[in-house]
């Protein structure tokens, strides 16, 4: 079965771009002695977080507890769930699951840190804690090194926890490659801060890790940077390519749509609408539409309902009802996440599908 033969909305990837860029960060970060732990939230899939182990990746991120149940599950350890784990329900399942498997979670507070703590004591397990420092995304993360080092040594007395290192997340940072050298010096600063003051406080800050897709490639100019965990780079975006950090060529994931109706003037309908590409606008470039139609470069995805995508022909030939087009959206995470099945192919020849295990895993 060829890509064209499958019934639209769906969501193709192209294996051997996808590949590539697995590859070629692989090799970065090999290159540079960093490891490598990427976010599944792009893909949410066990097999390709396979696919990433085997290109080089030390472990795996994931953001929810109910996501690391689905990676281990399918065989895979050593995951970071870079976000806080707070309830008696959650700890309690993230216990059992450290019984066996390698856990870290991401933290910036003791009430996580105790509720964690409490629930390994329980099972007989150990978690490794990471101390969030915010670095400007101000999403999470302490705001002063001072606080940074009074909770990373309270965490360091719990019991059944090892405290680990520092975790922060660079996502402010959408500089072009070229022009990332003052943030990223930052970032240098900030580490070299909390490793002395750590030190000095007798602790053992051993994990350094961040990163994200747009700063991946520049990794390497963080001093004291350990492991970076990018999503984005398995498929890649709109909003990677209009930033500069991905080319078209380097977009694995696209939206196979049809053509419904083109009877309103200088419009067409196709089948996909918000519930097929995400709400997500676009944040990069001229921030314009909602993805990238392949085969007609000049068209604007305008616009989205629930089901129909908009698009505007401008001066563009007519698109013709039943026409095929394929589409790469602005955020491919979002976009995935709307998806139970994603088909793979090499040169439009489809080779198989993967479910998206961790969809729906928000607990």
């Amino acid at each position: 079965m060829r890509i064209e033969e499958l019934d639209t909305p769906v969501l193709t990837v192209d294996l051997d771009i996808m590949e590539r860029n697995l590859r070629s960060l692989g090799e970065y970060c090999q290159t540079h002695g960093l490891k490598l732990r990427p976010h599944t939230k792009t893909h949410k899939i066990p097999a390709i977080a396979k696919m990433q182990m085997a290109s080089g990746a030390a472990g795996v991120t994931v953001a929810k507890v109910g996501e690391a149940e689905v990676m281990t599950s399918a065989g895979l350890d050593n995951i970071l769930i870079a976000y806080p784990v707070l309830g008696r329900a959650k700890c309690e399942r993230l216990a059992k699951l450290a019984q066996h498997n390698i856990i870290a979670v991401s933290l910036d507070s003791l009430e996580v840190a105790q509720g964690i703590s409490e629930a390994a004591t329980r099972s007989g397990s150990k978690v490794d804690l990471l101390v969030e420092f915010d670095v400007g995304m101000r999403r999470c993360g302490l705001q002063s090194v001072d606080a940074w080092v009074r909770l990373a040594q309270a965490v360091d007395q719990l019991s059944s926890v090892r405290f680990s290192g520092l975790m922060f997340y660079p996502g402010h940072i959408w500089d072009a490659l070229s022009e990332q050298s003052p943030a990223l010096e930052n970032l240098s600063q900030i580490i070299e801060e909390i490793q002395s003051k750590a030190k000095h406080s007798g602790l053992n800050c051993g994990v350094v890790t961040g990163g994200s897709t747009p700063t991946a490639y520049n990794s390497h100019r963080v001093r004291g940077l350990t492991e970076i965990r990018p999503g984005t780079y398995v498929f890649n975006d709109m909003n990677e390519t209009k930033a500069g950090f991905s080319q078209l060529s380097d977009c694995a994931l696209k939206v196979q749509v049809t053509v419904v109706s083109n009877a309103v003037q200088g419009r067409a309908m196709i089948d996909g609408g918000s519930k097929t590409f995400s709400g997500d606008r676009l944040i990069s470039g001229d921030k314009q539409g909602f993805g990238f139609v392949t085969e007609h470069p000049s068209v604007l995805f305008a616009a989205m309902s629930e089901e129909h995508g908009h698009l505007d022909l401008g001066a563009s030939d007519r698109v013709g009802v039943g026409e095929r087009l394929s589409i790469i959206p602005n955020h491919v995470c979002a976009c995935v996440n709307m998806h139970n099945q994603i088909y793979y192919h090499r040169n439009g020849v489809v080779e198989g599908s993967w479910t998206v295990e961790g969809r729906g895993k928000l607990q």
